[in-house]
């Protein structure tokens, strides 16, 4: 994919920090800010359910009362 240039308007103490943290961890400010939408993607699924949800979603058997399931466990827990 071809590089391209983007301008953002950060605060000031922001990029202040951004580049100190980029500085003491041998990295850039553009190799932080790529990581950041790297790992937004990684968790992205387009349909507005991160996969971590998507992963465990059925785990559960629809027999199952979730409602109550939930009240049995607030009961024992302040009981």
């Amino acid at each position: 994919m071809n590089d391209a240039r983007m301008t953002i308007r950060l605060p000031g103490d922001s990029l202040l920090f951004a580049k100190e943290y980029a500085a003491q961890t041998g990295t850039t400010v553009t190799d932080l800010v790529i990581g950041y939408f790297d790992r937004i993607r990684a968790t992205f699924s387009g349909d507005g359910v991160p996969k971590s949800v998507r992963k465990v979603a059925g785990i559960v058997p629809s027999s199952v009362d979730s409602k109550e399931e939930y009240r049995r466990h607030l009961l024992e827990r302040y009981s």
